[in-house]
């Protein structure tokens, strides 16, 4: 099936598959954001340091389960306190052990059987004359030779008065480990599309970027701009 059969069916749509198809895109579409990326496959610089991390979990975990036994079981007379610290310490120690036997575990088998691997290129293309934008996923590498130059269309979405630009705000952690992120996407009911991502951004800075947005792609700004995304939970 070609792209046209299965994607086809908007003018702006139709132009952007035929031109990805035969590698002459149209001017009227420019490319608001690239990169790359890859899933599958061995990682073993990843998988050995997680190992390394992982594995005084088991060893200290599981000298903890040791002890506790020796607490729980050993006379200690009338009092309960040593009872309800073995009891604590074998929760501890077990969880611990758990948590590291189960992060090893799936380190190795990432190595010893990883799954198929996949390198894909991923670009925002946007159509400012019928203000259409789309997301496009392209198989560069993978595993599986029969993928290599299949293209997806992750997102897609046709611009209008409904649409908006908002700033998915994800704060760093203590210590600056990981840097605050500002992720600025267009948005059209339960599709959205991000567009360019900053890390340390004050409010100022964060409205004059939404505000390029909004009139490069002619739609508005969310109010309030800002959501904050911690832990999986949006505020």
């Amino acid at each position: 099936m070609s792209l046209i059969e299965r994607y086809g069916g908007k003018d702006a749509k139709d132009d952007l598959i035929r031109g990805l198809s035969t590698g002459e895109l149209s001017h009227r579409f420019e490319v608001i954001r690239e990169y790359t990326g890859h899933v599958g496959g061995r990682n073993i610089i990843g998988n050995t340091l997680g190992t390394i991390f992982f594995l005084p979990w088991i060893i200290v975990g599981a000298i903890f389960v040791i002890v506790s036994f020796f607490i729980i079981f050993n006379p200690h007379g009338e009092s309960e306190a040593p009872f309800f610290l073995g009891c604590c310490t074998l929760i501890l120690g077990s969880g611990a052990a758990m948590i590291g036997i189960t992060a090893v575990k799936g380190s190795v088998e990432e190595v010893t059987n990883p799954d198929d691997y996949e390198k894909y290129e991923v670009t925002v293309y946007f159509n400012r004359h019928e203000k259409y934008i789309a997301e496009v996923k392209v198989i560069l590498d993978a595993t599986d030779k029969s993928i290599i130059g299949d293209i997806t269309f992750v997102e897609e979405i046709s611009l209008s008065s409904k649409s908006e630009i908002f700033c998915s705000y994800q704060p760093g952690s203590d210590g600056a480990v990981r840097p605050d992120y500002n992720y600025f996407i267009v948005s059209h009911g339960d599709v959205s599309i991000t567009l360019d991502n900053h890390n340390y951004l004050n409010d100022k800075n964060r409205m004059k970027i939404a505000e390029k947005w909004s009139e490069r792609l002619g739609v508005k700004i969310r109010e309030p701009l800002k959501s904050t995304t911690f832990g999986g939970l949006t505020f």
